[in-house]
């Protein structure tokens, strides 16, 4: 989330509250804030550029505790027209422009609006891509505004910042705005210019200001503002959210047409009527559990400067852009309210048990079972050495491996436990014998037939022991296969991990459970055991059912 930091000093001109207060009432209304030297930091979420700015901060916290805000019944006409020339089209498209008069800035004031002009640009303007904001000093414009496109080496102006007239291709390469936002301008061989009837430039839009007419200080009274972008949703929201700040500092803020040559229509902005929001008193009880009566829901949304017209629907302030619909409504009624004020209510109050997965409760029956045999539960990884797999499987390219793998060890999924418990019991050879584990876990293999992936639950057996061998293995799956009460018969077996003619599948009629047997020399070579191993597993996704 953006982090905006505001002066205090700037801040007590617009709220009257110390430093504590502000952190608290802050932290009320959903934001972070703390206090830094001479600054109040806040974390500010991003559907909410308005408190990007020490004005809209403010206002919100007024508005909170209970002030009152007024706005003025309209604004007032600067007679100002920006001719917008089809040429602009498809660069950059929209503007919208304010005049306002009668400033009277401080050092904190000043640099309170240039932060905000930073921030807003930077995050809700998507690094000034989506839109853009130009401060020009109003009486050394000349007449009406052109807004159009240039070729790059048509014209030359001084940018705020240099010293030395430069054609835009020039500032596109040289100056630091325009090394820095170049990307903001569709590529081709023109650029946006914001001209006056004099033809002096007043910026290149998103780029930079012109000097002098860009310059703003605190001896600055009047101020022409534009706001340029790809959407004009954003733009004219932006506008908006700039005139109430204004507004807000006791300024006298006017409007500017826009004009659309090729359509020959004419937009006046900015437009600070608010916008209408439909609800349902209903469904923002049923969403917050409460139970407020429809006259008592509008005090509680004054709290966020949200006034109810009748029982059903809500005036929105233009600058509020995060308000959509009724679920955005019932986020600023659960603030409204205050979190600490929402208890929860038993009286209807069900209570449910919930049930076991039945694969889960049945692979807990098999591992205790598994215990009463003496074996040894431990756990291995899903993923594992591809190499270690090969071994376990009649054709290695069909094991599903894992894209941009941290390491080759962790980077095939097993099909089978037998590799990792082999590989555990690789690392004790040293304990005294006999050591016998077993596993439960998932398994994952692709299956060709059908060109996917399945996956299964399988109980897993090892022992290594001298005396290990096809009837020890035997005797753990006939053991538990019986106390389970699954019947099963045994076929011939021939894969690769097992000595030929010393396994064997286990079968319930023609479907597949498992197989075991005695390990084949060269995997015993391969994991270096001195002594021989038995292994088995079975697929519990189809014992259960057989139960």
């Amino acid at each position: 989330m953006p982090i905006a930091t505001f002066l205090l000093e700037d801040l007590h001109t617009l709220i009257d509250a110390n430093p504590d207060q502000l952190v608290s009432q802050a932290f009320a209304y959903g934001l972070e804030a703390t206090i830094q030297g001479d600054s109040l930091e806040v974390e500010v979420t991003a559907e909410r550029p308005d408190l990007l700015s020490s004005e809209g901060f403010s206002r919100a916290l007024k508005v909170y505790q209970g002030g009152q805000r007024l706005l003025p019944p309209s604004l007032e006409s600067s007679c100002l027209v920006v001719q917008v020339d089809p040429s602009v089209i498809p660069l950059r498209p929209h503007i919208a422009a304010l005049v306002v008069e009668n400033l009277c800035f401080t050092p904190a004031s000043l640099s309170a609006l240039i932060q905000f002009q930073e921030k807003v640009t930077q995050t809700f303007g998507r690094q000034r891509q989506k839109s853009a904001i130009g401060l020009y000093n109003l009486p050394r414009i000349q007449g009406n505004l052109t807004y159009r496109a240039v070729e790059w080496d048509s014209l030359e102006f001084v940018a705020l910042g240099d010293d030395r007239p430069r054609t835009p291709r020039d500032i596109l390469s040289h100056h630091p705005k325009g090394i820095q936002y170049a990307t903001t301008i569709a590529p081709g061989s023109l650029v946006p210019i914001l001209q006056d009837e004099a033809n002096q430039v007043l910026a290149m839009p998103p780029i930079v200001n012109a000097a002098i007419v860009g310059e703003i200080t605190i001896e600055t009274t009047a101020l022409l503002i534009d706001v340029t972008g790809t959407s004009p949703k954003t733009v004219q929201e932006l506008a908006n959210i700039l005139a109430h700040n204004f507004i807000d500092r006791g300024a006298a803020v006017k409007t500017v047409e826009i004009h659309d040559q090729e359509t020959g229509i004419g937009l006046h902005t900015p437009d600070l009527t608010p916008r209408s929001i439909s609800f349902s008193a209903k469904f923002l009880n049923e969403m917050l559990g409460t139970y407020i009566p429809k006259p008592d829901l509008g005090r509680y949304l004054e709290r966020m400067n949200l006034h109810a017209i009748g029982t059903n629907v809500v005036e929105v302030p233009s600058y509020r852009t995060d308000m959509g619909s009724e679920v955005d409504l019932a986020g600023d009624l659960m603030v409204a309210i205050g979190l600490e004020n929402l208890q929860a209510d038993y009286s209807d109050f069900k209570f449910y048990t919930g049930q076991g997965d039945r694969l889960k409760v049945f692979a807990h029956q098999v591992g205790d079972w598994a215990q009463r045999m003496g074996l040894l539960e431990v756990k291995s990884y899903v993923l594992t050495d591809p190499e270690r797999l090969a071994s376990f499987v009649t054709d290695p390219a069909t094991l599903l491996t894992a894209q941009n793998a941290r390491s080759r060890s962790h980077s095939a999924a097993r099909p089978s436990l037998q590799p990792g418990l082999l590989e555990i019991l690789s690392r004790h050879i040293q304990a005294p014998k006999p050591l016998n584990i077993y596993e439960i876990g998932d398994v994952i293999f692709g299956d060709s037939q059908n060109d996917r992936v399945e996956q299964a639950m399988y109980w897993g057996f090892a022992c290594l022991d001298a005396h290990a061998s096809f009837s020890l293995a035997k005797s753990y799956i006939q053991t538990l296969l019986r106390a389970l009460h699954i019947p099963f018969q045994l076929a011939d077996c021939s894969y690769p991990q097992y000595i030929p003619y010393r396994a064997a599948i286990v079968l319930a009629g023609e479907q597949v459970l498992g197989h075991f047997g005695e390990i084949h020399p060269h995997i015993l070579e391969q994991f270096c055991f001195p002594e021989p191993v038995c292994a088995g597993e079975l697929n519990c996704s189809h014992l259960l059912p057989i139960l």
